[in-house]
């Protein structure tokens, strides 16, 4: 448990860095911004969401904790699906602009939950 504290922030980091990252990436998607075009605007969220998967992980693994053993850890990942399904049809995939707006505000809404269960779910 030595490193858990350590492991924590890392993962509290990044996912800081993640929603930073996706509503940047929205903003340039909406004004057609080259910056999409950029080989490290399309590595890096890869590179920081793998550290913050890691890192989540690793959590799991020191705490005892699981999906589907404890039910706000459960809602954390169906909530992380959601946000990454939802972030896809955001920034690529959605045929409309109205079906981006509405995709943007789910994906939003799935982190923003996740960062409410982090923050009210039992003490470690």
């Amino acid at each position: 448990m030595e490193y858990y504290s350590l492991v924590k922030h890392v993962h509290m980091a990044t996912a800081a860095i993640s929603l930073i990252g996706f509503v940047l990436r929205f903003w340039w998607v909406k004004k057609n911004s080259p910056m999409m075009s950029k080989k490290l605007v399309k590595i890096l969220p890869h590179i920081n969401d793998t550290v913050l998967l890691v890192a989540a992980i690793s959590l799991s693994i020191m705490s005892g904790l699981y999906p589907l053993s404890q039910n706000w850890l459960t809602a954390k990942v169906f909530l992380l699906v959601g946000y990454v399904v939802a972030g896809i049809f955001a920034l690529k995939r959605a045929k409309t602009e109205q079906g981006r707006l509405v995709a943007f505000a789910i994906a939003l809404t799935c982190i923003l939950l996740i960062f409410a269960i982090a923050s009210i779910k039992p003490g470690l």
